[in-house]
């Protein structure tokens, strides 16, 4: 409840203090009664103040009924005392006067306003008297009863209105019978601006999503998991979204305040996602985290792999107005879902297992070695060993019919779209079906999951030849999270045919028609050599063996079979340090006879690879073999991750609790590994709980553990979830999580 006389001040000229506008020299609100000709800003600076005229009525306070809207709306969860509403839908407000209200000689008029330029035109500005029924196509309101001073409106939103925050003005009319002159008016500016989201719940709207379940996962889930490894040994980590806190609906309305995207356009959810894909990076238009890819970070900065969520990277950048160090494609994911949810567009994060990436539009992804079987790495596109980006789901009005749905859009900074360092969004079915020339970006996402990798031979003179095509390497066990579960959901088949597949060779040659380049084609020859590389799980400080199957299906002829393989650490962007030694060479000559098959095993022992491998690194394999008889030609690479084991355990001393209520929280870390690790911390951070700390370990030797504890307490009801990351340079990914139930106090209780 807001008591308007207290908090707005009109003085003696009429005038608003906290309105004032250089619009002052508007004709009077006395013309109100015409809306299509009044003027919104001479109402919002003028006001009859004549004491000797007509009765006047006085707005005293202003109740938005806050805690019954935001739980109708489902936006009760948002540590935000403002009014929370999702477009289209109903809610109610009630006013105070202070006389009795007589709707025969009194009135009262709303105007939601929004933007430094509010327009009707611009459907910025609507301006609201009573009618009789609301219809959530437009702004409506319906006087539901009057009881003595006090009024109780019904209100409705415009299903297509734009979101962000809206001041409300409120216009309080007397007209007497038989009395000369204009109706006496008198107006309020609400104190405090209410915010309009999206909403998946109204069929009308363009993010509508039928199904309550995935609503629930895709819009008010405030924690997810994202998928990271390689297609042969991928996990999950967890991540806290966090949308519902404080800072995050600020944030998302700083940066779009910083967006060159007009007010009006925030209610189409395919522009403001377009336009926060580029926001999330800081590579433009005032973006709020830097992107790098490197073994080591300056001080004063975070490791992309110490993040656990998005909230203190949201906070921090609101604080210093200035972009955030540093993130990596699933930290750009995960705050970009946060911020889609936010804003009430369904969203979810995406992993793409090697993941191509196209540098020149020809929807392939071009390696390269040299005639002795070298890799020649400086040439080639890279391939990542998985990359995230993010779905969201809305209709494509812009689009022939067909492409409403999951949107593929991307925050990490790869290639500039319209010279601005963003991708999409692209329906998903247009990937599928090959569609590259619809927008946004659809050619590189679909060189992410199906492009081919061409393989040229690099000749001592620098000339190149096509040897080798490998079409079925790009795209693998793409993933997100299940609903309701924290299970994985395969999604490969909303991107891509099956390879191999009719429907894959159609799509794909449609696709070669708008490629940069020609469809490349190799020679001819007898493909009976089979390769097959078995996987082993390979864990830090063990031997680790790669065993290669080669099979002869030629049941007349031997065969005569050269290979070369060479292993380096290369980044999980698939990118190799040249300054980095090769780890192991292996070349052989195999004899296969007549349908034989034979197997050749690397092995690498702990001394081969230890002082090699960076923190967050993987080894890569670069296989390429020759068959002697035939000129038969293969080629391929292979990522291993070497698994270092989490050895993190969060203990809580209560697993149920009130709200405001402190408990303690124990972690413990075993280093598992034969290094010394130095400046380590225990981070933690979870959604409805207090702010995220860091809790300095010093220097945990090999086979010891580590152990502190922290004194917490969670302020909002439910199921919450805290995530506790073990963080060191050299150990990625050591976090786990724990569940808390949050019981509402009591109000003697509350702090």
């Amino acid at each position: 409840m807001t008591n308007a006389q207290e908090v707005i001040d009109i003085d003696s000229d009429g005038s608003n203090d906290e309105e004032d506008t250089e619009f002052n020299t508007f004709e009077s609100s006395a013309a109100y009664m015409k809306p299509s000709r009044s003027n919104f800003f001479s109402r919002l600076n003028n006001t009859v103040k004549d004491d000797e005229g007509p009765e006047k009525i006085w707005v005293q306070t202003i109740d938005w009924m806050v805690k019954e809207n935001k739980t109708d709306h489902f936006t009760d969860q948002y540590d935000n005392k403002r009014l929370i509403l999702r477009r289209g839908k109903e809610f109610k407000m009630k006013l105070k006067l202070d006389k009795e209200f007589d709707p025969t000689k009194h009135s009262i008029v709303f105007s939601f306003y929004t933007g430094d330029k509010p327009s009707i035109s611009k459907g910025t500005l609507c301006t609201l008297q009573e009618t009789q029924k609301l219809n959530n196509k437009e702004w409506g309101c319906v006087l539901e009863k009057h009881e003595g001073e006090e009024i109780t409106f019904r209100m409705m939103t415009s299903v297509s209105a734009p979101v962000g925050y809206y001041k409300v003005l409120i216009e309080s009319i007397c007209s007497v019978s038989g009395s000369p002159g204009s109706p006496n008016i008198t107006k309020i500016t609400c104190p405090e601006e209410i915010f309009v989201l999206f909403n998946c719940w109204c069929p009308e709207d363009s993010v509508f999503l039928e199904d309550e379940a995935q609503r629930q996962e895709y819009v008010l889930n405030d924690t997810g998991l994202i998928w990271v490894g390689t297609y042969r040994d991928f996990e999950p980590i967890p991540w806290n979204f966090g949308q519902y806190e404080v800072c995050v609906l600020e944030c998302a309305v700083y940066l779009l305040s910083n967006a060159n995207l007009a007010v009006a356009a925030r209610s189409d959810p395919v522009k403001l996602t377009r336009a926060l894909s580029a926001l999330v990076n800081s590579n433009d238009e005032g973006g709020m985290l830097w992107g790098r890819w490197t073994e080591t970070y300056p001080p004063n900065s975070t490791d992309p792999t110490e993040w656990v969520g998005s909230v203190e990277i949201l906070r921090q950048y609101l604080l210093n107005e200035e972009p955030v160090r540093y993130g990596q494609c699933w930290v750009f994911s995960g705050v970009l879902t946060t911020l889609l949810r936010c804003l009430g567009v369904p969203a979810r994060c995406v992993t793409n297992f090697e993941s191509g990436h196209d540098t020149d539009c020809s929807y392939s992804i071009d390696c390269h070695y040299d005639v002795e079987g070298n890799p020649v790495d400086e040439l080639d596109d890279s391939i990542w060993n998985f990359h995230v980006w993010n779905e969201a789901w809305f209709k494509r009005h812009d689009l022939p019919p067909g492409y409403d749905g999951w949107q593929a859009v991307d925050a990490t900074p790869q290639e500039a779209s319209e010279s601005i360092m963003r991708c999409g969004p692209c329906p998903v079915k247009a990937i599928k079906q090959g569609d590259v020339y619809l927008p946004y970006d659809c050619g590189f996402l679909f060189a992410e999951v199906n492009g081919d990798r061409i393989w040229w031979k690099v000749e001592k003179d620098g000339s190149m030849t096509v040897e080798y095509i490998d079409r079925n390497c790009i795209g693998k066990s793409i993933s997100t999270k299940a609903v309701g579960s924290d299970e994985r959901e395969d999604l490969t088949t909303s991107y891509k045919h099956e390879d191999g597949s009719n429907e894959e060779e159609n799509v794909i040659s449609k696709v070669n028609q708008f490629g940069s380049r020609k469809e490349w084609t190799t020679k001819k020859v007898n493909k009976d050599i089979q390769v097959e590389l078995g996987h082993e799980t390979a864990i830090m400080g063990s031997e680790i063996k790669i065993p290669i199957q080669l099979t002869n299906t030629n049941s007349k002829s031997s065969r005569t079979v050269s290979l070369s393989a060479h292993i380096k650490c290369a980044a999980y962007t698939g990118r190799t340090d040249n300054k980095q030694p090769l780890i192991k060479t292996v070349t052989n000559v195999l004899e296969l006879s007549k349908s034989e098959s034979d197997t050749l095993t690397i092995s690498l022992l702990p001394d081969e690879y230890l002082k090699k491998i960076r923190a967050g690194s993987t080894l890569r394999m670069f296989l390429q073999l020759s068959v002697q008889e035939t000129k038969q030609v293969y080629a391929t690479q292979e990522t291993f991750l070497v698994k270092k084991g989490s050895g993190v355990m969060v203990t809580c001393s209560k697993t149920t609790v009130k709200q405001y209520e402190e408990f303690d929280v124990t972690c413990s870390y075993t280093n598992t590994t034969s290094t010394k690790l130095t400046r380590s911390y225990f981070y933690l951070e979870g959604p409805g709980i207090r702010r995220s700390k860091k809790l300095y370990c010093g220097t945990v030797q090999p086979g010891s553990t580590i152990e502190r504890t922290l004194n917490l307490s969670a302020y909002r009801v439910g199921e919450r979830v805290l995530f506790v990351k073990f963080c060191n340079s050299k150990i990625p990914n050591a976090i786990e999580k724990v569940k808390i139930v949050v019981e509402e106090a009591e109000p003697t209780e509350v702090i």
